[in-house]
């Protein structure tokens, strides 16, 4: 009797999927809450100013500086020797590429000045230094 158990008995091979689903559902849920939070990635709080309107170039760069004097260059952190150097490639290669200064408002005055010098002798002349709008 025993091993007729074992004969009727057949080995389930289904996979369900329903779980997975339940997953993959959740992940995207996540996903799509978190996306526009990491649109910046570096928290820097920008002074205010009554906005301008400027159009922005199809080739641009983006400098940012967090207290307490951290330098990223397109969200990525570089020395103020690697920002000069990596920059001056790119005035080589093209000179009218266009970058963008973010530095956090509370930041020493002459940090920001020390990168906007390396900024400037590295051969790119078209700098803008990015604010936020001022709440009215």
């Amino acid at each position: 009797m025993i091993g007729s158990d074992r004969q009727n008995k057949k080995l389930l091979s289904e996979i369900n999927v329903i779980n997975l689903v339940d997953v993959m559902l959740v992940l995207l849920i996540i996903f799509i809450l978190v996306a526009p939070i990491m649109e910046h990635g570096i928290d820097v709080r920008l002074p205010a100013t009554t906005p301008s309107r400027i159009q922005s170039p199809e080739e641009s760069l983006t400098v940012s500086i967090a207290p307490p004097g951290k330098i990223y260059l397109n969200n990525r952190r570089v020395t103020i020797d690697e920002l000069k150097n990596q920059l001056a490639e790119v005035a080589r290669i093209n000179p009218e590429t266009s970058l963008a200064l973010r530095a956090d408002e509370k930041l020493d005055y002459g940090v920001v000045i020390k990168v906007l010098d390396g900024i400037r002798n590295s051969g790119l002349t078209r700098i803008g230094i990015a604010t936020r709008p001022r709440a009215e």
